[in-house]
């Protein structure tokens, strides 16, 4: 299969075809062309003395460079909501000193963003001092969801703490598409509000407001 551009674009010096089937048969025609595979970029060759495929150590310079790019379409989340989950935030730290999480679920039949408490563990240490600290917060999603609802995110507190994406925090979010919002500084007016948006592993920092 061979690609296409738009017509006002150039025309490739060297063609790509796309490897669909371990056994599709190459061009004969063709000097020289580009295979795209499961593996990776290839180089292949018709010359009078040889037929070679080598993996390529270049993309073809007449390609357009892109980028990674986010356009939300996310329905915002209601501030009365935001307040609500902000206060159980709050509750936890003054009542355990530890981390909390909630799930945003999306309800298609209301057309309307869900908050799901899941059962959840967080950890915490003893300081020198006798002071309590959080170190981490473990939850699932609820095997008992909707059949309709998906989940397109989550929120979790770092209780006094300020509000960013910590390594373990992009760890356990690199497979769970949707928005991740972490509050911090529970003890501030307003608190702290840190948000990413993660598509395909990739983590796209977004304005909260």
């Amino acid at each position: 299969m061979n690609t296409s551009r738009e017509e006002n674009c150039d025309p490739l010096v060297t063609p790509i075809h796309l490897k669909t089937c371990a056994d599709q048969p190459l061009p004969t025609n063709e000097s020289a062309y580009h295979v795209l595979a499961n593996n990776g970029l290839w180089l292949c060759r018709n010359h009078d003395f040889f037929v070679s495929s080598v993996q390529a150590r270049s993309w073809p310079q007449e390609l357009a460079s892109h980028s990674s790019s986010l356009q939300l379409r996310h329905p915002k989340v209601p501030q009365a909501m935001i307040e609500k989950v902000v206060g159980f935030f709050d509750a936890v730290a003054q009542r355990d000193h530890c981390e909390a999480g909630v799930l945003l679920a999306w309800d298609p039949r209301r057309r309307c963003i869900r908050v799901i408490v899941p059962q959840q563990v967080a950890t915490c240490s003893v300081g020198w001092n006798g002071g309590t600290y959080p170190i981490g917060l473990h939850y699932d999603t609820p095997p008992k969801l909707k059949a309709d609802w998906s989940i397109i995110g989550d929120i979790h507190s770092h209780v006094y703490g300020s509000a960013y994406s910590s390594a373990q925090d992009q760890s356990d979010e690199d497979y769970r598409a949707g928005l991740h919002l972490v509050v911090g500084r529970l003890d501030g007016e307003p608190p702290e509000f840190h948000a990413e948006y993660v598509v395909d592993g990739e983590r796209f920092k977004i304005d909260p407001d």
